[in-house]
């Protein structure tokens, strides 16, 4: 049967998920310190899009498959809980990145690496610590941004 037949449904499972769910009051998070306050934020908008969208899968009685679909807490989350996320990735490569200084995996010191090495390891850590303060600011920007329910972002560097 041709295409034309069939009716098509108005809105995604996305855009119908985006429309049910509630965004996280701003939270008043008082740490000084800009890394843990980042992560203390970061860490409460996606887990508050995990509870969310439970709720909302409750709520409308949808049912996803974990397995088959691991992503599916990402339908209809706010631009800013998708720059959180991102930013906890890229804290996830930091610290990966920073214990390579203070573990000696090699064997070897960090006073007594090669002078390239070094510097390589610390032209990484720049790279890795502005994915990091890009998103978190990207989150922050898109909070404060009226949100367009039920649409992602891209979250690439």
């Amino acid at each position: 049967m041709p295409d034309s037949l069939f009716l098509r449904p108005k809105e995604t499972v996305a855009q119908l998920i985006g429309r049910h769910r509630r965004p996280l009051p701003t939270p008043v998070i008082d740490i000084e310190n800009f890394r843990a306050r980042a992560v203390a934020l970061c860490s409460a908008e996606v887990a508050h899009r995990s509870r969310d969208f439970q709720r909302v899968e409750r709520t409308l009685g949808l049912v996803f498959d974990r397995w088959l679909e691991p992503d599916c807490e990402q339908l209809g989350q706010f631009p800013h809980e998708a720059h959180a996320a991102a930013a906890l990735v890229w804290l996830s490569h930091l610290q990966t990145h920073e214990s390579q200084k203070r573990t000696p995996w090699s064997g070897v010191p960090f006073r007594s690496w090669r002078d390239d090495e070094r510097t390589a390891w610390f032209a990484k850590r720049r790279e890795l610590w502005r994915g990091f303060l890009r998103q978190v600011e990207r989150s922050r920007a898109a909070r404060e941004a009226p949100a367009h329910i039920g649409t992602t972002t891209n979250t690439s560097p």
